[in-house]
């Protein structure tokens, strides 16, 4: 049988080609005499519909970053408990009430039962594992040691997916706030600023500037609210697009980086998922460059990513990765140094681990921060606008109270 690979080999370049072998445990030992560390091992199976579509069928329930803590977690539990992987993996598909989590129990069972690793496995379900939580997974399962490289996964997501959904929480309310008082001004200005203007027109009477413009405001809304709405949409496609542009989208991404008004919080979170990844795979084992190589997957700003992949590229002569950092002048300064202490003390993973944690703990506070001063401001803001279109309406309403008089 045939099998293509993309493996990483000792100076942390990734490796692609084929290999033939009569199962795909055997493929996995030949990459293992060939000294490179597997990240996915495909058989090439002619008139398979994934073969023909050119990626393995994927299901179709998108699963949540909680849900793949739960059983990564649960897994790891239950392998320390001493059931075998297939078992393990039984139990928590037939224990879960999520219908997804069931099918994809069901089918990494059925993968494994046929003599795939567990890697393996996961790897045909990359929408699900992203590439650094397939590596982490196989480099525990190369060791002996799944059940603590589980655990130790587990503990490395759940600190993204924690943050992750306190951001969300926190901006429920401030957005709900902020459209119901936008339709608000909207519903004013669309239906109870009409009848208010009929009114005046009766009344033949010089309006006072402050309702004019309002009522010029109500005007503007109602005839071209709707291409001014396709004008912001246009305008947002038009933005999205230079961000995906090859040689403008690294331009903003820089200026994103450097801008003040993101108070550093890009580049935070991004160092903190490229330290955490690369300090969770040192402490499994894998070489220092290829952990960092896995890592660069897990930016997404192109200049924080173009400044990484230097510091990879330079990590491979023999640097010390706190001096590269350091030298890119991008990263920011504390985590730099607790890298430099984790060098000097030979604790470089559990320093790079800590490095992230200090980082998010940063985001977090600054989040807390901004959405505690966000609130009230949208509040004021908002209720000072309904504030000045009733004030307007009142001022008109006035002058015909002088004018009968």
């Amino acid at each position: 049988m045939e099998f293509t690979y993309r493996a990483v080999d000792r100076t942390g370049q990734m490796q692609s080609g084929s290999l033939q072998a009569t199962s795909q445990a055997a493929a996995l030992g030949e990459l293992a005499r060939m000294h490179l560390l597997p990240v996915s091992v495909q058989l090439q199976e002619a008139g398979h519909w994934s073969g023909l579509l050119g990626h393995p069928i994927r299901f179709t329930n998108a699963l949540s970053t909680r849900d793949i803590v739960a059983l990564t977690l649960g897994l790891a539990s239950l392998l320390k408990a001493g059931l075998v992987l297939d078992k393990a993996l039984h139990v928590l598909g037939s224990t879960s009430d999520r219908a997804g989590i069931r099918r994809l129990c069901a089918d990494l069972e059925r993968r494994v039962r046929s003599g795939s690793t567990f890697g393996a496995a996961l790897d045909t379900h990359q929408r699900i594992f992203p590439h650094y939580y397939v590596t982490m997974a196989r480099a525990g399962e190369i060791g002996g040691s799944l059940a603590e490289g589980l655990e130790r996964l587990g503990a490395f997501v759940e600190p993204a997916a924690s943050i992750r959904e306190r951001i969300i929480a926190s901006l429920i309310y401030p957005v709900m706030l902020g459209a119901m008082i936008l339709l608000t001004l909207v519903l004013v200005l669309t239906i109870v600023l009409p009848k208010f203007k009929s009114l005046f027109a009766e009344s033949q009477i010089s309006l006072p500037l402050p309702t004019r413009a309002v009522l010029a405001l109500g005007d503007l809304v109602r005839n071209y609210g709707c291409i001014g709405a396709l004008g912001a949409l246009v305008c947002v496609v038009i933005i999205a697009r230079a961000w995906r542009h090859p040689v403008v989208g690294p331009r903003l991404d820089l200026r994103v980086l450097q801008a003040r008004w993101t108070f550093g919080l890009t580049a935070k979170i991004q160092t903190s998922r490229f330290l955490r990844t690369a300090g969770t795979l040192s402490r499994n084992g894998v070489p220092l460059p290829q952990a960092t190589s896995v890592a660069l997957g897990m930016i997404s700003n192109r200049a924080l990513l173009s400044a990484a992949r230097d510091v990879h590229e330079r990590l491979k002569q023999g640097n010390d990765l706190s001096r590269l950092l350091d030298r890119a002048g991008i990263f920011p300064k504390a985590a730099v140094q607790l890298v430099r202490v984790g060098e000097e003390t030979g604790r470089l993973p559990d320093l790079l681990i800590e490095a992230a944690d200090s980082l998010d703990r940063e985001a977090q506070g600054t989040i807390d921060r901004l959405l505690s001063v966000l609130v009230p401001a949208i509040t004021i803001a908002m209720g000072a606008l309904v504030a000045a279109l009733i004030a307007s309406v009142l001022v008109g309403i006035l002058s015909l109270n002088d004018l009968a008089f």
